[in-house]
């Protein structure tokens, strides 16, 4: 319980300023390679998916193509 395998993570930093949400998703990104975790994040932010491995987008309730690397 305490590893878990995947880590499912809405809106991180919805309510934060952009250093903090910055701070925040650091750590996930660290944790998540640290640990051989998958995270799974759902945000509004692009401003920090540098940070990830890949991306995909919904539009209207349905997944759209993956972003571009």
């Amino acid at each position: 319980m305490n590893e878990p395998a995947v880590l499912l993570v809405d809106e991180p930093t919805s309510a934060l300023d952009h250093e903090r949400g910055a701070a925040v998703l650091d750590l996930l990104a660290g944790l998540t390679r640290e640990r051989s975790t998958a995270t799974v994040l759902v945000t509004h932010d692009r401003a920090h998916l540098g940070l990830v491995d890949g991306t995909v987008t919904m539009r209207d309730g349905r997944l759209t193509a993956p972003a571009p690397a």
